[in-house]
């Protein structure tokens, strides 16, 4: 039975909406970055600026990114909670993947068909991973097109920069699929799951922001995977080597883990 092509099936609707509003949303604020560079909108937002704490700032990706007449400041710090909302969805299809069929009741009809647990486990998560890539590509061209339209950008120069965002995104949404499908595993109801993939998507976040403003908790910035990516760094680091590790063991620990449990696990009908 083809699985993958019953899960896109049944979530490709959401997937449309999501990359609709987010293309949207992605080109309005691109619409805006002309404004940006009046110099009157400069001296408020640098005026603006000078009052809040550094700490907050540094904790905000603007320690060093406070002149927005530059567009890939301005995109790369608005695109960071865009990039919340990406994560919300992607850990969102990825919670319910397994555990929705029990809650709906169609996992009669999937034991019904000759298919395996590891089967349906690696089929859903790959249709995860198409409709997510598939919205990524979406932006990307969005975004090339917003950077052609309201900036001095060629082309080429377009596609790069756009490439260097989405691809940092994409790999901080395989983490949190990854952390979705383990979830999915071990809770019993897709019912409030809304509720546990914002708590895992914005505690992770304010973790990050914890790890800043506080010396001592330095260590949780390996626990923020939106840290990993903020724009200055990104742009200046890319994503350092330790953090590759802690996403990669993450995604391995977590896919093994759900793959054990979901074979043993004694699924509602």
């Amino acid at each position: 039975m083809n699985v993958f092509r019953l899960e896109l099936k049944n979530t490709w609707k959401s997937t449309l909406r999501w990359a609709i509003a987010l293309g949207g949303i992605t080109y309005m604020l691109l619409a805006f970055f002309p404004s940006m560079q009046s110099e009157s909108m400069k001296e408020l937002a640098g005026a603006k600026m000078e009052g809040i704490d550094p700490a907050l700032l540094e904790a905000l990706g603007l320690a060093e990114l406070t002149d927005f007449t530059v567009i890939t400041n301005f995109f790369g710090y608005v695109l960071q909670y865009m990039t919340l909302a990406i994560m919300v969805l992607v850990t969102q299809l990825a919670v319910n993947s397994l555990v929705k069929e029990e809650t709906d009741g169609t996992i009669e009809f999937l034991y019904s068909k000759p298919v395996s647990r590891s089967s349906i486990l690696l089929q859903k998560t790959l249709a995860n991973i198409f409709s997510f890539i598939c919205i990524l590509i979406f932006l990307y061209i969005v975004a090339v097109i917003g950077y052609l339209s309201y900036s001095d950008y060629n082309f080429a120069e377009s596609m790069k920069e756009a490439a260097v965002f989405y691809s940092a995104i994409l790999y901080v949404g395989f983490v949190f699929m990854a952390l979705g499908v383990f979830l999915s595993t071990l809770i019993k109801s897709s019912k409030g799951s809304s509720g546990i993939v914002i708590a895992i998507v914005f505690g992770t976040f304010i973790l990050g922001i914890m790890g800043v403003i506080v010396d001592d908790l330095s260590f949780l910035f390996y626990l923020s995977p939106m840290d990993w990516i903020k724009t200055q760094k990104l742009m200046t680091e890319g994503i350092r080597m330790e953090e590759w590790i802690v996403g990669i063991l993450t995604i391995l620990i977590c896919y093994i883990a759900a793959h054990e449990i979901y074979k043993k696990k004694d699924l509602r009908s």
